[in-house]
């Protein structure tokens, strides 16, 4: 336990180093996620011709120059070429068509095909797909939702696939990748909160299906999974059989944190009794997210380790604007606080932005599940890095080593130094509140 103490304590120091490239302004998340700066043309043209002798309305949208109405190019008499289509759009040889492909404007989960149909599916917009991937096939990534897939194909365990029989329910013959046919879908009993374990075995609003030990009516044989629904508490924080640490480096040029991320994530490894596995991730580049909108969509077989805040984690900036974590960031002219995402929006804690935050700052943890896609995320953030640091101290050396004992969703804690080491040690962390 010492020499675990002394590396993470080396760890917290060297952290501490590289803090004053985070900290010496306002804290490490002193804007609003919605504050981020906004690249791209800012502003277009007010018009552009429509065509040789021709007419064809065009808007200008304010932030990318002028767009096109689909009234069509401008003809010889000054017509649009289009103007009797009630589409809009039209071929070379002026016959009407719905939709051109090199001009999709088919409503929102729809396409148009090469047959100029809009067809149910994604557009390759990176906007048709909550993981912001549309596949060559118009099916999404990563799917969460039927809405996502092509006509014919069901949302199954993140694909779109063809439905399976009434026949096979409670089978695996017709489903690969060891799943289980459960009212026409292909589902994951270890990690489905609709049918957790065996089909039809909903876990209650609030859980989620995840592992648990084998008791010995269920022992079995050699790689059997023994899962249930567990409450979404951080006592349950390991019922997960992947850990993934999400880097916020795009946004962070220093380790900033990187440092208390991978501390969490390396204790998770080594403390949980099912020994998940340990990989980490740019947030830029990871299959859990969309990389755009930090939206994600994993599930419960995966838990999402985020340190830090709204402004440099996308993940958990799309979390708090969706109103899914149970605390969110705030800030004030003088102040930035910690808030309920619930009720009146009650503060818990709040610290003002003046004073030395190197020695005393405010953090919480919170463990959260994402309705829409079932992902497990947990969160540590100070307002300060020095607080998040002191986060994923607490976290290796306090909370997991007496994990049953933590039996609600959040924990707003104090760190104060006061041995003038400028590094945490448990006698110097005090819990604040709590609650689910």
């Amino acid at each position: 336990m010492l020499n675990n103490r002394r590396a993470i304590r080396a760890g917290v120091i060297s952290a501490f180093l590289i803090a004053s490239a985070c900290g010496s302004t306002p804290p490490e998340d002193n804007k609003s996620f919605d504050d981020k700066p906004v690249t791209g043309a800012e502003g277009g043209k007010g018009g552009s011709e429509a065509g040789k002798g021709g007419s064809g309305a065009v808007k200008n949208r304010g932030g990318g120059g002028p767009i096109s109405e689909p009234s069509g190019e401008g003809g010889e008499a000054g017509q649009a070429r289009c103007a009797d289509c009630a589409s809009g759009f039209c071929l070379d040889d002026g016959s009407c068509v719905d939709c051109l492909p090199s001009n999709d404007q088919c409503p929102s989960g729809q396409y148009c095909s090469d047959k100029n149909e809009c067809l149910p599916g994604c557009k390759s917009d990176a906007t048709s797909c909550a993981s912001g991937v549309c596949d060559k096939d118009h099916n999404c990534k990563h799917c969460i939702d039927d809405s996502e897939c092509t006509q014919g194909l069901i949302c199954s365990s993140g694909e779109c696939t063809p439905a399976c029989s009434s026949d096979e329910e409670g089978k695996s013959a017709s489903c690969s990748g060891g799943l289980t046919c459960c009212a026409a879908r292909c589902s994951d009993l270890t990690v489905d909160s609709q049918n957790c374990g065996t089909c039809g075995n909903a876990c209650a609003k609030g859980q989620f299906c995840g592992r648990t030990a084998c008791g010995t009516t269920g022992a079995g044989g050699e790689g059997e999974v023994c899962v249930e629904c567990h409450d979404t508490t951080l006592a349950n924080v390991c019922s997960v059989a992947k850990v993934t640490v999400i880097l916020d480096s795009s946004k962070n040029t220093s380790d900033g944190n990187r440092v208390p991320g991978r501390t969490v994530g390396a204790a998770l490894r080594d403390t949980c009794p099912n020994g998940p596995i340990l990989t980490e991730a740019e947030q830029d580049s990871v299959e859990a997210l969309n990389i755009t909108t930090g939206r994600p969509v994993s599930d419960s077989s995966e838990l999402l380790v985020v340190a830090g805040g709204p402004f440099f984690q996308d993940l958990e900036g799309y979390l708090e604007k969706q109103k899914i974590t149970p605390l969110y960031w705030a800030s004030d002219a003088d102040s930035t606080a910690f808030r309920k995402n619930s009720g009146k929006n009650e503060v818990v804690v709040s610290l003002p932005f003046a004073g030395d935050h190197d020695s005393h700052d405010f953090f919480i943890i919170q463990f959260m599940r994402d309705p829409s896609s079932g992902s497990l995320i947990l969160n540590v953030q100070g307002f300060w890095l020095s607080g998040t640091v002191a986060g994923a101290y607490l976290m290796t050396q306090g909370v997991l080593p007496a994990l049953k004992q933590q039996d609600k969703a959040w924990y707003a804690y104090e760190w104060t130094d006061q041995d003038g080491d400028k590094a945490p040690s448990l006698t110097e962390i005090k819990l604040v509140d709590s609650g689910s």
